[in-house]
């Protein structure tokens, strides 16, 4: 481990506002440059004006709702496409919209985006406007057979544009080349909250509220944002920072959505102490749980749009067993794709494929096997004649580019694909398998040269700020941290004293440096790592937070990486 420490840079601009002299290097070298980029005041959000085609979109949004049409809103299967159309669907009846369909569709049974189907059963049920949320900014075919079908389409995306538009109503996708809004990293139902919010604004200038009740609060809705923002895993601009942290104020005050408090009471959390890592890492598996499985159909989307606290509770108790029969179906796909990955030891890149493997999975088993082995992952699933796999990178080696160079190489070969940088997927025919290991292999030549693993941290951290409560509370409220807007990292040299395993997974240690001892956790520690012994000499790099367990706050030190000096 190499650790790599930050620079320091000029931290005057916030001197006036952040006394502290570590805190303020810690926004500074993130990028903020004033205090109000910190606010949570919503006032300060973004103005969807910059969002192009919001006006067409609010408009024919705000006639479906005047003239009582019957809408249909069509998402995604993951936690950022769940909650947009739960957002979608509870937004438009609180404008007073009577008939709300809504269509998930399931990732073994249609897959992503808009499409025929999805079209054919808006006719089926007289609608005449589609919303889309978290996908349509590439499913042009489908939105000229809405065309002809005689519905309009609302497209509301945040990915990005192959180059040609969907025909449409409007298209609102902050990622479009010709979108001015000055934030790409919306979610998908933050770029549908950003709609809506224009909806409500054309309604009011029609005077629909008029004979009515006082136009809605559209903040009762920031849970969801919050939510489907940590689970889609996007950059924490200044305006994500300012949604999320709005909805866990919201979330505080037991202001959410009846299946988010169900949710949360089947896993475990208080929703007075809920934060980004418990909405992480127990919400959002639970939510994604049932549409990694195949179900046939997903109580995920019906429990966030709830109104009955016990049905909700039921729908949760059903989200938490599919939870743990993808845990138990996710050991048995890692076992086995460890066993493959030892017969690829020396290729730069995993390829790995079973037909009895869940493609819904894949691309968690893809995740670990690259942090085990430090190489990009590929695992591919299904019994079909097309399979289709999920991939995860390692940072200098982008997945998203080695497949454009495949794909112009032989065009043949992939039949669909898409991603990022850091992760994509792809289908292929299970007899091309071969071909595109050799291919992709051929592709990550680069990674052959890659040296010691580095961990950018944030310095040294003073010995008086181990048991400080106050700097652990003011990083805090800094936050969310995540993608983007990293949480602080410290590093430093320390003596272990004591060490006890907890649970079989974490590692309680008790440290010291020349003047200070204090405790701190290694969660979901390796075998090494719970083998370290007292009395020997580490350096690790660790994060401060505030650990809320017991009655009374205290400062949690997490280690993020530990080893013999």
């Amino acid at each position: 481990m190499k650790i790599v420490r930050r620079e320091k840079v000029d931290d005057s601009a916030l001197k006036d506002c952040i006394s502290d002299p570590i805190l303020r290097q810690v926004l500074v070298s993130r990028g903020v440059t004033s205090d109000k980029e910190l606010s949570p005041d919503l006032a300060l959000l973004l103005h969807y004006r910059d969002l192009k085609d919001i006006k067409e979109a609010s408009e024919r949004i705000a006639a479906a709702v005047i003239n009582k049409e019957i809408v249909m809103v069509c998402g995604d299967y993951d936690v950022d496409g769940i909650t947009g159309t739960a957002l979608g669907v509870l937004c438009l009846k609180t404008f007073g919209l009577d008939k709300v369909l809504f269509d998930v569709p399931s990732r073994y049974d249609g897959g992503y985006g808009l499409s025929f189907k999805m079209i054919d059963k808006a006719v089926e049920n007289g609608v005449t406007l589609i919303i889309t949320v978290d996908n349509g900014i590439s499913c042009c075919e489908a939105a000229l057979y809405a065309k002809e079908k005689g519905i309009d389409l609302v497209i509301t995306d945040h990915h990005e544009s192959l180059g040609t538009l969907p025909e449409a109503a409007a298209v609102v996708d902050p990622k479009r080349c010709d979108c001015n809004f000055a934030s790409k990293n919306l979610c998908g139902v933050g770029v549908l909250f950003y709609v809506l919010i224009a909806v409500r604004a054309v309604l009011i200038e029609k005077g629909y509220y008029l004979s009515r009740s006082a136009a809605p609060c559209m903040g009762q809705f920031l849970d969801l944002v919050a939510i489907g923002t940590i689970g889609d895993v996007v950059n924490l601009d200044a305006n994500n920072r300012r949604l999320v942290k709005a909805g866990l104020q919201r979330m505080h005050r037991q202001n959410a959505q009846i299946g988010v408090k169900a949710l949360a009471e089947v896993s475990r959390i208080d929703m007075a102490k809920i934060d980004p890592v418990s909405i992480a890492f127990d919400l959002c598996p639970r939510l994604n749980a049932a549409g990694r499985l195949k179900l046939d159909d997903n109580p995920a989307l019906l429990c966030l749009l709830s109104d009955d606290y016990d049905k909700a509770l039921s729908l949760a108790v059903k989200l938490d067993f599919c939870n743990r029969r993808r845990s138990d179906f996710e050991k048995v796909m890692l076992a086995e794709a460890k066993e493959d990955a030892l017969l690829q030891a020396n290729d730069n890149v995993l390829v790995l494929y079973r037909s009895s493997w869940l493609s819904g999975i894949s691309g968690l088993i893809a995740g670990r096997l690259k942090e085990q082995y430090q190489k990009p992952c590929f695992v591919f699933a299904g019994d079909t004649e097309n399979v289709t796999g999920s991939a995860r990178s390692v940072p200098g080696f982008s997945i998203v580019g080695a497949l454009n160079h495949i794909n112009d190489a032989a065009p043949d070969l992939l039949l669909r694909y898409g991603g990022h940088s850091m992760a994509a997927g792809a289908t292929l025919k299970v007899t091309q398998l071969k071909r595109f290991k050799e291919l992709l292999n051929k592709e990550a030549l680069i990674l052959n040269d890659k040296g010691e693993e580095e961990v950018l941290s944030d310095g040294i951290l003073p010995e008086s700020y181990f048991k400080d409560l106050d700097f652990a509370l003011a990083l805090e409220a800094c936050g969310p941290w995540g993608q983007g807007f990293p949480e602080p990292v410290f590093d430093g040299v320390f003596y272990i004293e004591e060490t006890r395993v907890l649970a079989n997974r974490h590692v309680r240690f008790r440290l010291r440096t020349d003047n200070t001892v204090f405790s701190a956790i290694r969660f979901r520690a390796s075998v090494y790592e719970k083998n370290l012994l007292p009395g020997i000499e580490v350096k690790a790099a660790f994060s401060v937070g505030v650990d809320r367990y017991y009655a009374n706050e205290r400062v949690e030190i997490k280690i993020e990486y530990i080893e013999p000096v």
